[in-house]
């Protein structure tokens, strides 16, 4: 119950911030915040969550809650991810569209269930060096691609003001330190597609 809770309590946090700015009657007061659904990409078959747009929207630091059901990993797992994308152009096309053609970023995450652990101490069933890596605990890398809809500075009452459609591949340091010991592994069985979903109020 702990982890869902504390799953909870984020998302609550996360989605404070833009229910206030859709409630503001003062348009230039919506903050740099934005909502986030994503399919797959390692955290998750669905993960939600949000965060904020920093660096004139080119560093987006965010928080995700992902879940994988038991058809899936075998039992219910909950991954809690903290992800930074960042989009060092987005040329901007007709009404309101950009493409951006490169995002980059990086990502931590912790899978809460018995079968992950921190440590093989932590475990308290394994000999000593039996895992070398934490299986709760990931470190990844990912690139991606994006196209954004912004709204006209005439339109400041429209929500979302920002939405973001985009695909990224992503993978993690126990993915490539197996690359390197078995190099007979595709970049198939290394790599992770996600889709998904940002919409903001600026």
């Amino acid at each position: 119950m702990r982890p869902h809770f504390n799953a909870l309590v984020i998302l609550l946090l996360l989605l404070g911030p833009v229910a206030y700015a859709q409630n503001d009657p003062t348009p230039n007061r919506h903050g740099p915040f934005f909502l986030t659904v994503q399919i797959g990409g390692g955290q998750g078959l669905v993960a939600v969550g949000g965060g904020c747009w920093l660096a004139n929207q080119k560093l987006e630091p965010e928080v995700l809650i992902g879940y994988v059901p038991p058809s899936i990993g075998g039992c219910a797992m909950a991954i809690f991810t903290f992800k930074t994308t960042y989009t060092p152009y987005s040329p901007s096309l007709q009404n309101g569209w950009q493409v951006s053609p490169v995002s980059v970023g990086g990502f931590i995450n912790y899978t809460t269930g018995d079968q992950f652990f921190l440590t093989n101490k932590s475990a308290g069933r394994y000999p000593k060096g039996y895992y070398w890596w934490s299986p709760a605990v990931r470190v990844g890398a990912l690139v991606g691609a994006r196209i954004t809809h912004e709204a006209s500075a005439s339109d400041l009452n429209v929500f979302p003001r920002r939405t973001t459609f985009y695909g990224e591949l992503s993978t993690n340091d126990l993915h490539l330190v197996s690359k390197l010991t078995n190099k007979s592994l595709g970049l198939g069985e290394i790599l992770t597609l996600g889709l998904g979903l940002k919409a903001g109020g600026r």
